[in-house]
């Protein structure tokens, strides 16, 4: 099933760069294009990264351009010959089809195009300026506004937990009490953000002792 809903493309690129952040921004030079992205959402293969634990070696491959090698002959379509042929891959191809039942304008369809590659962020400011996600829009506006502030609540948090745990403060109420009333925050709200910060922490030991 082909999804040519731009809001649902556009969460299905959200949900990814969520669950794994460098999923398209790490590639650098070698990022898709913006239809390969398109096609990778609408297909729902973006949802099978978004919910794996970790990308694995084709997902890599697939999100830096290199699918050709993952895929039967059958699945690539060749424009032109010899050397300089342009290859393009079912997810490419896919994202052409997709694109043009969405109702993009020629300039943005030849920005998708455009090689090594355009931003996730930019395939779904493009998608947020069709007419119709006029409504959806402001559940976007809606999502990040919530985003940011959980973003500034976890570093303010953070701070006081590096502090405490600096000065073998005690993680209680009473430690967090001014970030508590500064943020609007419940204890509960700390105690789960202390836990994400924690894990976080200790994530980033153990690569530091592996390296």
């Amino acid at each position: 099933m082909i999804s040519t809903n731009p809001a649902e493309i556009y969460d299905a690129i959200e949900r990814v760069t969520i669950a794994h952040k460098a999923t398209f921004s790490r590639q650098g030079i070698s990022r898709p294009i913006g239809f390969v992205v398109i096609g990778l959402a609408a297909t729902g293969r973006l949802d099978e990264l978004a919910t794996a634990s970790a990308e694995g070696s084709v997902a890599d491959r697939i999100m830096t351009g290199d699918e050709l090698k993952d895929l039967p002959a059958e699945c690539i379509a060749t424009r032109g010959t010899g050397k300089s042929a342009v290859k393009l891959t079912t997810y490419a191809l896919i994202g052409m089809h997709v694109a043009a039942q969405v109702g993009f304008g020629q300039a943005t369809l030849t920005e998708l195009g455009k090689v090594p590659g355009t931003s996730a962020t930019k395939v779904q400011n493009f998608l947020a300026e069709l007419p119709e996600m006029a409504e959806y829009r402001k559940e976007i506006e809606s999502r990040k506004k919530a985003a940011a502030k959980t973003a500034a609540d976890t570093a303010a948090v953070r701070l006081v937990w590096k502090f405490a745990e600096k000065f073998k403060a005690p993680h209680n109420e009473e430690t967090y009490a001014e970030v508590m009333e500064d943020r609007g925050l419940t204890f509960d709200q700390v105690k789960a953000t202390i836990a994400l910060v924690k894990a976080d922490s200790e994530v980033k030991a153990a690569e530091s002792a592996d390296a």
